[in-house]
């Protein structure tokens, strides 16, 4: 092994930059410390990835990650952390990092469930849309004229007559407002959860989306088309006994006999009669058969059979033969839990952990400041730098209170907004403190970036300099058969490799890395155990 391999003659809860006396340091870097805990968390994350049975023994998995951790110190050392690139990147993949953390499980599965239980069903809806105009304040002529709207289809007109002469939505002049039939996750949330909300042969509320201000009118709300697998018996209608015919084999059915033997004597669709057996094959969709959709519905056992029926062709019975069931709930509940997660109705979710935290807090409200804000007295002005509350000990002040009321009246309900929001922002900022999960992760990420940006430096942007190149070719061509130019991307690999080795040798002469034996020694028994 390249590394320098000291062993610790030292207690196993020894303590370096801090760490708590119940961490166990695994080695070291100079004067920082890398615990046993840190590398398991990594090894088994990691371990399942490694393709090198070899580099799964701890030994040399330890190698590689010395190896790592000295180049993400050498990142630090040359502050690339402080980069004003790495900075934005950091702070936008913790916010994303950060979402899941942010939200309590109990929302979470409401979303799923709600989401599941409207997938039973679908419904049939029109709209009317006044649109608002780009960061509108005034929003009152929008407001009434879809109030207008409203009142005019309770009253009894016709909505489609309605929409055409109201809706400010483009597709209303061809379409009169009908949107169809759909279901989740077809729609955006909030309009969602308007059509979900209102009952059939009924107008929504007015609600607001960033379009505008939208009613809804339900027309139709079904249960979800199960897919059938159909047979027919059919008897076509140039017979004058077409009826007596078709009706006399539906006897011959409730009599016990068998449907294909039925079809193969007296069938006359001669696409399904012989070749077949009356098989139709799946009905996906009724979109196009919307008037057999009761008739088809109607089969919800496989073998059941329809009364005789006239169609364009002629007089039918067809039979169920097969039927896919809609799903249960535990049987999609992963797939629905990662689309709630991806879709906009996960906005929701944002910041619905505070109502498992907020208890946690300690918040203190100065009482001088309170009265003066109950009171509405201008006096607030003057003593805008003054302590508002605390939170957990430091300070919030009145201007923080100030600015977010926004001009409004104080009322109870704002000040318990305040106080979550400032909950949320300490529950953020302390996260990494507080959750050990997010902390690993996120310490994943911030090493990651600047490995990147190190190894951009020290390997990519080296091994793209041709003269470097065809240096390490020069001093290497016994090695090759053929020519750089034939073989470029065989020495390009071997010379970043080379250059692998030259940087991890360098690191290890530059800084010093201490091993404690001992710990390695127990945690290869712990890992063994499991």
């Amino acid at each position: 092994m390249i590394m320098k391999k000291t062993v610790l003659f030292l207690l196993l809860s020894i303590t370096i930059h801090g760490l708590s006396q119940t961490e166990e340091v695994l080695f070291s870097i100079d004067d920082q410390a890398i615990t046993t805990k840190e590398f398991t968390h990594v090894y088994n994350k990691n371990i399942d990835d490694v393709l090198n049975n070899n580099q799964k023994e701890i030994d040399n998995y330890l190698e590689l990650y010395v190896n790592y951790k000295l180049k993400v110190r050498q990142a630090q050392d040359l502050k690339l952390d402080t980069v004003s690139s790495y900075k934005k990147d950091l702070s936008s993949y913790k916010k994303q990092l950060m979402a899941p953390y942010l939200r309590d499980d109990e929302s979470l599965n409401e979303l799923v469930k709600e989401a599941y239980d409207r997938s039973l069903v679908k419904i049939n809806a029109s709209h009317i849309l006044i649109k608002l105009p780009k960061n509108s304040k005034d929003t009152l002529a929008a407001y009434t004229k879809i109030m207008e709207a409203k009142e005019k289809i309770e009253a009894g007109e016709d909505i489609a007559t309605v929409a055409v002469e109201y809706s400010e939505d483009p597709s209303a002049a061809i379409n009169e407002g009908n949107l169809g039939y759909f279901s989740v996750f077809n729609m955006v949330y909030p309009f969602e959860n308007a059509v979900y909300s209102t009952k059939k042969n009924e107008v929504s509320n007015p609600f607001r989306s960033r379009f505008g201000y939208h009613i809804v009118y339900v027309h139709d709300i079904r249960k979800i088309y199960e897919p059938r697998k159909i047979s027919s018996i059919t008897i076509k209608l140039d017979s004058v006994s077409s009826r007596t015919k078709i009706d006399k084999l539906y006897q011959k059915l409730e009599d016990g006999e068998d449907f294909s033997d039925l079809v193969l004597k007296f069938s006359e669709d001669d696409s399904t009669s012989v070749k077949k057996r009356g098989d139709l094959g799946w009905f996906d969709s009724l979109d196009d058969f919307e008037k057999y959709r009761d008739l088809f519905s109607s089969l919800e056992n496989i073998g059941d059979y329809s009364q005789p029926f006239k169609t364009e062709f002629g007089w039918s019975i067809i039979k169920l033969t097969d039927i896919r069931r809609v799903r249960d709930f535990e049987e999609v509940e992963e797939a629905l839990t990662k689309k709630v997660k991806e879709g906009d109705r996960a906005n929701t979710l944002d910041n619905s952990i505070i109502h498992e935290i907020k208890d946690n807090y300690t918040i203190v409200v100065k009482k001088k400041s309170l009265k003066l804000f109950k009171s509405g007295s201008q006096k607030v002005v003057k003593k805008l730098d003054k302590v508002f509350m605390t939170l957990e000990g430091e300070t919030v002040s009145n201007q923080q209170f100030f600015d977010f009321l926004e001009g409004k009246e104080f009322s109870s309900a704002l000040l318990e907004k305040f106080k979550e929001e400032k909950i949320m922002d300490y529950y953020k900022l302390h996260l990494v403190e507080t959750n050990e999960e997010f902390a690993f992760l996120f310490q994943e990420y911030r090493e990651g970036l600047l490995l990147f940006s190190l190894t951009q430096q020290r390997i990519w942007d080296k091994s793209t300099d041709s003269i470097g190149l065809k240096t390490y070719y020069e001093s290497n061509k016994k090695n090759y058969k053929q020519s750089l130019e034939e073989d470029r991307g065989q020495i390009l690999n071997d010379y970043q490799a080379n250059l692998q080795d030259l940087w991890i040798e360098e690191l290890h002469k530059t800084y010093n890395v201490k091993i404690n034996n001992l710990a390695v020694e127990k945690l290869k028994g712990t890992i063994n155990e499991e």
